[in-house]
């Protein structure tokens, strides 16, 4: 694909991309949000149902304001549509409640996230959307901040935006040892299936935990339906693969990570509580990928990386008034993460459920090797093959996931996964431990006999230097305040860094 980036104008893919995306309606019950856009005319609803707050509470102020909250969150929603870049955003209908520091951050935001979708399309070159508004009425009905709150005495101090995976879980275990009262807030979205059964599979986990209480967001979208069908009319993805031989994964997916505490923020506000915190690791902060001709950073997790952090930080503080978000992680690396919540957790991380294509775990993704791998590090063996119901190392049809993984390519692969170091690593130990298969195999012939033959001391040397540099806390790298920190710290510091035999 990179010899032909300058080559495609994009007009080869144009059928398949939006011309204009519409803010068409924006409504509200006693519980839920439901937001209709047309997408070239064709209508697409996204609806959020809350099971612990009533918008009629007084704590949420006048219907101006939840309406003034439900269209910051419809135009924030405009992120979801990454995949089909749109060429143009109306929001004429509702220009009386766009604020100019909204719009400026949707901006930024689809610069960095949309890097994998502009590149997967050939359209780095695409600097974002343009904004149909009416001039004359833009901010007319905007008053900040949208919602205000003052902590009370019996109010837990933390909301933890929670899923079933080893991040959320560390994130709990990190609370709980610091003695932190929270709460647990959990998305339920529909692209994942019934939510009666995945309500199931994250108990498995939350059972376990301390959380005073569990809030659910339950969140319904058409649009997923609605891209998969156009995918099949349009054949996109094989168009692609014939065009660039793009040897990755078609991304649909996008906006959920920064639509989340701005989704979150009214529970905050009718409960009390004034940090939102998430698991957003160090290893986000790392591109997929350097584009050579462009020289731009093209990233899978940007909006998780520590500068989405910062510009969301800032944007809920515009928006709102005594509540704020932060993550809890990010100033570990992966291989931290997987330590930590194997020496704070017992055996709760084998509950747990990381893969975004089939739960618990598929076993043929990116995702399910990698956490794979860290569990094996750090974990008993024989309980994770439990778990995962295979041993991933020794799987002939993951050789190629495995190459990704270790750097062989060239690139990140295209998932939630930590760098190629980290699971060099992760395979160093297993290949230590004597465990057997393709993939420590693979890592023998391509990473560790070139090593060896610079000599013994060179190997160790090589695998220490990683372990020193992502064992480490980086004790700056994050939003939390100094109070939470404190005792963030301590727990992350009580055992010092965890050796791997």
């Amino acid at each position: 694909m990179l010899e032909k980036y300058n080559q495609n104008s994009g007009q080869e893919f144009q059928d398949f991309l939006v011309e204009e995306a519409r803010l068409e309606d924006v409504s509200f019950t006693e519980d839920t949000l439901k937001i209709i856009y047309l997408l070239d005319g064709e209508p697409v609803q996204f609806s959020l149902r809350y099971n612990s707050i009533n918008f009629a509470d007084s704590a949420l102020g006048s219907p101006s304001r939840i309406e003034l909250f439900a269209v910051t969150l419809a135009v924030m929603s405009f992120l979801r549509f990454g995949a089909v870049l749109p060429r143009r955003l109306d929001i004429k209908k509702y220009s009386k409640y766009l604020d100019p520091q909204l719009l400026k951050f949707i901006e930024i935001v689809i610069r960095g996230h949309w890097s994998e979708h502009r590149y997967q399309i050939g359209k780095l070159d695409y600097t974002g959307p343009e904004f149909v508004v009416t001039a004359s009425e833009m901010g007319q009905a905007t008053n900040y901040p949208i919602f205000s709150t003052t902590r009370i005495e019996d109010s837990v101090d933390v909301i933890l935006a929670s899923g079933s995976g080893k991040d959320s879980l560390l994130c709990s275990l990190l609370l709980e040892t610091a003695n932190i009262d929270y709460d647990l807030v959990t998305y339920l979205y529909d692209i994942y299936g019934d939510n009666q059964e995945q309500e199931l599979l994250f108990a498995k986990v939350t059972n376990n935990l301390k959380c005073r209480k569990q809030h659910n967001l339950y969140l319904h979208d058409d649009y997923y339906p609605w891209l998969e069908n156009r995918m099949e009319k349009t054949n996109i993805r094989a168009r692609l693969q014939d065009y660039f031989a793009l040897d990755k994964p078609f991304r649909t997916e996008s906006g959920e990570v920064v639509l989340g505490p701005i989704a979150i923020a009214p529970i905050q506000i009718v409960h009390k509580i004034p940090i939102v915190a998430f698991g957003n690791e160090k290893s986000a902060d790392a591109p997929n990928l350097v584009e050579p001709e462009s020289g731009e950073a093209v990233a899978h997790q940007w909006a998780k990386s520590f500068t989405a952090e910062k510009e969301i930080s800032k944007l809920m503080a515009h928006l709102f008034e005594g509540i704020n978000r932060v993550s809890l992680t990010k100033p570990l690396h992966d291989l931290k993460v997987f330590e930590t919540v194997f020496r704070l957790g017992g055996e709760l991380p084998y509950a747990t459920n990381s893969c975004n294509i089939k739960k618990p775990w598929c076993c043929r993704c990116e995702k399910c090797c990698y956490v794979f791998a860290g569990f094996c590090t750090y974990g008993n063996f024989s309980q994770v093959v439990e778990a995962f119901g295979n041993n991933l190392f020794d799987m002939e049809e993951n050789l190629p996931i495995w190459e990704e993984l270790l750097g062989l390519k060239g690139y990140i692969p295209w998932e939630c996964v930590g760098q190629a170091e980290e699971a060099q690593f992760y395979l160093y130990h297993q290949y230590k431990r004597g465990v057997q298969g393709l993939a420590i195999d693979l890592f023998k012939d391509k990473i560790l006999m070139p090593l060896e033959k610079k000599g013994a001391d060179r190997v160790e040397e090589y695998f220490q230097t990683i372990e020193n540099k992502f064992s480490r806390v980086y004790e700056t790298h994050h939003t939390m305040p100094d109070w939470l920190w404190g005792k963030i710290s301590q727990v992350l510091d009580s055992d010092g860094m965890q050796k791997v035999q």
